[in-house]
Formats: structure tokens, C-alpha cells, sequence
């Protein structure tokens, strides 16, 4: 079962819930859309065509009346910024109705992805804090999020980003051996920036027993994962570990590649990695805001729904994968 008690459960579980519309205006004047599912095909139409004046618009009618497309939808333009101004406000509370009405849903199911994405989205905002409403930084209720994501939708940003909270101590005691296990889940799902942060991490020695073969196969993994749109840091970690590797090391690299899901082939020489809008900054020089010292200044009508958060991890959280004292890296593996 979940960790998170929502006020209220939709009953019907479909890649899109609908409710039942509800008449606007009058009692002589029709509602503007027959029903929110077209409202939603209509917003989500004009959505692809940039008509964002129509869009919007309809993906709010439909949103209100339980359409979790829609829902989505509104939360990642209002977060992003690009084609409708930035508001983060918005997306907290569009994100926040997507988690507090789907937080029980099997993990199996078709929508449960996007339900960890609305998790990992306001435990992000509950790490920054959001000025304008105002949400006063807490980290420690970020970490809850992170760790329900993680845990239950098994996303892997969420690992991620929890793995980071414990390799700075940010709302949570700090631990780079939870953290190097939080970031080793979500490398075996190929998500570039934890096998970066945690190939740095064995390359060097830092938490974790030295295994720099292992630390330059996950370097090497995550610099061909975020070719394409990544943050420019992850290549200039690569491009470090490799100028310094010698050619044992390499070699003992390359031969990992395929044990940690990636080909079968030799350790290219560095390529240039394309930066992305949303990258991160290596973990090294990033400062996480500390945990709020009171909670945050949400009215009761504001304030999220999604009750009690597991803010203490179980002493066996994330021990899994093989980062004990003695662990070599990942899972038992040796090179």
C-alpha cells in the first residue's frame, strides 16, 4: 500500500478520467463543450497547433471535471513556461490534484507513470519553495514524495533526486551509501544523471569503495544517454574520468558496459554533449535549500491533501543493491 492517504479516490481507473460535465452560466445558457472529453480533445487539438488562446481554455474545463490529461497537461505549460507564462503556483496546484486523487492506484497501472511524474513535481517544488503563494522550503516533505515516487511508481527521477537529498543532507540525515543505492536504481532504468553522479562517486572513492572500471562504465553510459538533449555536465565528467583512465581501466570498462544495460561495444573517445534548458549542475557545486524551519504558509483550502508523509526511510531503504560497507558498486557484480 501507499504511504499517502488522498482525500478522495476516483473510482474509475482509465489512461483519461472523466466525470460527469457540469453545466456553466445560466440555466437558459448551455455549457460551452457537450462533454469534458471533447473539451479535452479540443484543448489537446489546439494544444498541438500552438492555438494556445483556445487551448487553455478547454483544458481547464476539462481539468476541473477530473480529466487527468488535461490535468497533466496544464500542470507541464504552466511549469515549463514556454507557450503560456510561467506559473508555478498553477502546476503546484494542478500536479497536487493529480497526487492527491490517483496516489492509491496500482502501480501497474497504465496512469501510474504519470501519477509519479505529479509526485516527483511537487516534491521538486517543496525542495525550492514557490515565493508567489507561498511555499516555504521543506525538503524533509520533499523527500517523502521523492521516496513514495520512487518506491511505489518505482520513477526514476525520484531516485534520483532522493539520492541527491541524501548526498547533501537536505531533509534527511546524510547517508552516501542510501544515496549511491537510491542513484544505482534509477542507472539500472538508464537515467543519465544518477549513473553520472554515481559514477563519479566509485571513479572516486566518494561514500563508496573505489571502483573506477565501474565508475567509467557508468560515466560512459550516461554520456551516451544524455548525448542528445542532456546537461553538458554529465560530458564534462566523462571527458575528466576518461582523459585521466588508463587503458586497463578502459578496458575493464568496456567490458561492463553490457551488465549495466549498455552495448556491447569499446569506450568511445569523449563527444560533445548537447546542454539541455533543464540541466542539472554537477551535485559538487549545487547547494540544496535547507529544510524549512517552519512548515509551509499554505491555507487550509491551499494546503495538499495527499496526508501523512513517511519522512524517516525504513534503516533498510535502498540497501538492496549492494553499497554496504563492502559493497562493490552494483548488485554483486564484479568486473
Amino acid at each position: 500500500m501507499p504511504m499517502f492517504s488522498p482525500s478522495t479516490i476516483g473510482s474509475a481507473l482509465a489512461a483519461f478520467i472523466v466525470l460527469t460535465p457540469v453545466a456553466v452560466g445560466g440555466a437558459d445558457e448551455p455549457p460551452p463543450y457537450t462533454s469534458a472529453t471533447e473539451a479535452y480533445r479540443q484543448g489537446a487539438s489546439a494544444l498541438k497547433s500552438g492555438e494556445m488562446a483556445t487551448a487553455v481554455p478547454a483544458l481547464e474545463y476539462a481539468a476541473k471535471r477530473g480529466v487527468l490529461g488535461a490535468q497533466l497537461k496544464l500542470a507541464r505549460l504552466y511549469a515549463a513556461g514556454r507557450d503560456v507564462a510561467k506559473d508555478d503556483a498553477k502546476a503546484f496546484y494542478y500536479f497536487r490534484d493529480i497526487a492527491d486523487q490517483y496516489a492509491e492506484i496500482p502501480s501497474s497501472s497504465p496512469i501510474a507513470k504519470y501519477v509519479g511524474e505529479a509526485f516527483v513535481a511537487l516534491g521538486q517544488y517543496y525542495v525550492d519553495g514557490i515565493p508567489a503563494m507561498p511555499l516555504l522550503s521543506n525538503p524533509a516533505y520533499a523527500a517523502g514524495l521523492f521516496r513514495q515516487a520512487g518506491t511505489y511508481f518505482g520513477n526514476a527521477e525520484a531516485q534520483y533526486q532522493l539520492g541527491r537529498l541524501y548526498l547533501t543532507g537536505s531533509g534527511v540525515e546524510k547517508n552516501a551509501t542510501i544515496a549511491a543505492n537510491w542513484l544505482a536504481m534509477a542507472a539500472r532504468k538508464q537515467h543519465p544523471a544518477a549513473q553520472a553522479v554515481l559514477g563519479e562517486m566509485l571513479w572516486r572513492g566518494e561514500g563508496v569503495i573505489q571502483r573506477p572500471a565501474r565508475g567509467l562504465a557508468f560515466l560512459t553510459l550516461a554520456n551516451e544517454n544524455a548525448k542528445v538533449g542532456g546537461p553538458a555536465w554529465i560530458g564534462e565528467i566523462y571527458q575528466d574520468a576518461f582523459a585521466h583512465a588508463d587503458n586497463t581501466t578502459r578496458k575493464e570498462a568496456e567490458a561492463l558496459l553490457p551488465q549495466l544495460g549498455g552495448p556491447n561495444r569499446a569506450v568511445a573517445t569523449p563527444a560533445k554533449v548537447i546542454p539541455a534548458d533543464r540541466a542539472d549542475p554537477p551535485l559538487p557545486t549545487r547547494a540544496i535549500t535547507k529544510p524549512a524551519a517552519t512548515p509551509p504558509a499554505l491555507s487550509a483550502a491551499e494546503g495538499p491533501k495527499l496526508g501523512p508523509v513517511d519522512l524517516v526511510p525504513p534503516a533498510a531503504m535502498g540497501l538492496s543493491v549492494g553499497f554496504g560497507a563492502s559493497g562493490d558498486g552494483l548488485g554483486g557484480l564484479e568486473p
